[in-house]
């Protein structure tokens, strides 16, 4: 990561999930608060719960498909198409074997992100510490 000042920073490839198996490849540049991310999905989010996003963001699928699953129902999300949500609302990404490439565009952050456990935000250190990571080799 190259940090320039807390106003400006380009993450590159970065790898999340775990460090010999990662779920998904970021590209980052952070200016203001604002972002713009480039994912390339290659597993699925952790599907046990929902969880929330720190900002309102736009996101663009340039390649691929996934479903987008919400407490209100299962959205299937093809590439070229666009598609936004606000923080607050709950979902997961569900990635086919293929995986897929979306571009973000992401407002500042206004709250704080983490995984809704019986109606509970559990932060996300919190959460990984009890429930583990489980994105492993075979986690689709």
């Amino acid at each position: 990561m190259k940090k320039f000042n807390t106003l400006f920073q380009i993450r590159w490839k970065e790898a999340l999930g775990d460090p010999n198996c990662p779920y998904l490849y970021r590209w980052m540049i952070i200016l203001f608060g604002f972002s713009i991310r480039l994912h390339h999905w290659i597993k699925s989010d952790d599907r046990r719960f929902f969880h929330d996003h720190s900002f309102n963001f736009i996101s663009i699928v340039l390649k691929g498909r996934y479903k987008n699953v919400t407490p209100e129902g299962i959205f299937n999300i093809k590439a070229p198409s666009i598609w936004q949500s606000t923080a607050t609302k709950k979902h997961y990404l569900d990635i086919p074997r293929e995986g897929a490439w979306t571009l973000l565009f992401c407002g500042r952050p206004c709250q704080k992100w983490g995984f809704f456990v019986n109606n509970h935000k559990w932060r996300p250190l919190r959460y990984f510490h009890k429930f583990g990571i489980i994105q492993n080799r075979d986690y689709q």
